[in-house]
């Protein structure tokens, strides 16, 4: 399949589905998208093929509201190209979303816990510090006390 044949297809898929503006509005970010990566160094096939089936898409981006959700940055209009980094591809959630993150997914009454439980531990250590050393400077802050007692007595 070419460049020309794959916006073809898309756009047989996308006629009726969209409005004629987010029509011109897709066939424009794929042929954009379709051209840098030519320009990057990447064969057409190769580009097309990571593409994935051009009915996939539309259905997508019909499925979506029509937009491909991207103005100046390729990758988040389907769930087959997550958007290129020097490290290759990354994966998507949703189409058009990055993956929510583990953290993102812990309910906030589990952080006030775990911050309760860290400022507890915090305490525990610095009582547990404090009671360690309380036999050896009690006896050393008794001796100071009473030297400055007798200075001051004899002054």
């Amino acid at each position: 399949m070419t460049k020309r044949e794959f916006l073809e297809a898309l756009r047989l898929a996308l006629n009726g589905k969209v409005t004629s503006g987010q029509l011109a509005e897709n066939l424009e970010y794929y042929e954009d998208y379709i051209n840098t990566e030519i320009r990057k160094g990447k064969s057409e096939e190769e580009v097309l093929s990571a593409l994935g089936d051009p009915r996939l898409i539309a259905r997508t981006i019909a499925e979506t509201g029509g937009s491909s959700g991207q103005s100046t940055e390729y990758g988040g209009s389907s769930e087959w190209y997550g958007g290129e980094t020097d490290t290759g591809y990354q994966p998507r959630g949703p189409v058009g979303q990055r993956p929510v993150s583990l953290f993102a997914r812990i309910p906030l009454w589990a952080w006030l816990i775990l911050g309760l439980v860290i400022v507890v531990l915090v305490l525990s250590a610095v009582f547990s510090v404090i009671t360690a050393l309380l036999p050896i400077l009690l006896p050393i802050l008794g001796v100071l006390f009473l030297v400055k007692v007798f200075r001051d007595w004899l002054n």
